[in-house]
């Protein structure tokens, strides 16, 4: 956590920024978890899981598309 923590300092300021919003989330997150009953928070927790795992494979499927469009332009140029 700590090194995590020790990166997003040295982040640009766009970085910073988003960073700090993303902080501020999820202070509200946990506050609104607080006021829910251990089944609440462990039903919140999950769907929150599940939009992250959702975000990651979205950006990993981005990712392999366009590492395999700039694979077909590499081709092309021989």
């Amino acid at each position: 956590m700590e090194s995590q923590k020790q990166s997003r300092e040295v982040s640009s300021p766009n970085q910073a920024s988003r960073l700090k919003f993303e902080d501020q989330l999820r202070d509200v997150i946990i506050r609104h978890l607080d006021l829910l009953s251990q089944d609440g928070k462990e039903k919140a927790l999950d769907y929150i899981n599940m939009l992250i795992d959702l975000e990651q494979k979205r950006l990993e499927f981005n990712r392999r598309q366009g590492l395999l469009y700039n694979w077909a332009v590499e081709e092309s140029k021989l």
